[in-house]
């Protein structure tokens, strides 16, 4: 028996064609901007992680001055020691730190730690600070009749550097520190 096929009398216009084709279309273009936005979180999250390498490595940092600040002996302000020294004029700008010679060999100290991530080892600085003492202000009884000796304050000024894994993310840390 031979195959019929039976037509009906009209012609077919193709507008499911048309249909489809434009369903597709719209399809490729949600696929393509759900692609364009999942590398941008990707981008960000490794930003962040970045971000969070470089605070790591300046926390390091600033954990290892202060252990300096805090030794047994008050750090030597003159100049033999490295990373200690006396604190800026008051007239510093808060750009002073992110100055690269501020933290070259001469001046800052380099930690022996090296975090496999960071592109390069922590820093960090101490500054010994001039305190001007006012009575009164440790909690102690203010002599208004005779002279109250000004008890000898040392406060320190730590600041610490990191740098993520690329050189574009650099995080400064500083904390105040008062000897006791």
């Amino acid at each position: 028996m031979k195959n019929r096929v039976f037509f009906s009398g009209r012609q077919e216009s193709g507008a499911v064609l048309i249909v489809a084709l434009i369903l597709l279309l719209l399809m490729t273009i949600v696929g393509i901007s759900s692609i364009k936005g999942s590398n941008m979180q990707e981008l960000m999250a490794g930003n962040v992680r970045d971000r969070q390498i470089a605070f790591q490595a300046a926390e390091a940092a600033l954990r290892q001055g202060e252990e300096i600040a805090n030794g047994v002996n008050p750090p030597n302000t003159e100049g033999a020691t490295k990373g200690v020294m006396l604190g800026k004029q008051s007239g510093a700008t808060s750009t002073y730190w992110r100055n690269d010679y501020v933290w070259d060999d001469n001046l800052s100290v380099q930690l022996n730690t090296d975090l496999a991530l960071a592109s390069e080892r922590p820093r960090y600085v101490v500054e010994k600070m001039d305190v001007a003492y006012v009575p009164g202000s440790d909690g102690r009884a203010i002599d208004v009749v005779g002279v109250q000796s000004a008890p000898d304050i040392m406060v320190y000024r730590v600041t610490g550097r990191g740098v993520g894994m690329t050189p574009n993310s650099t995080v400064y840390l500083q904390s105040l520190y008062r000897r006791q």
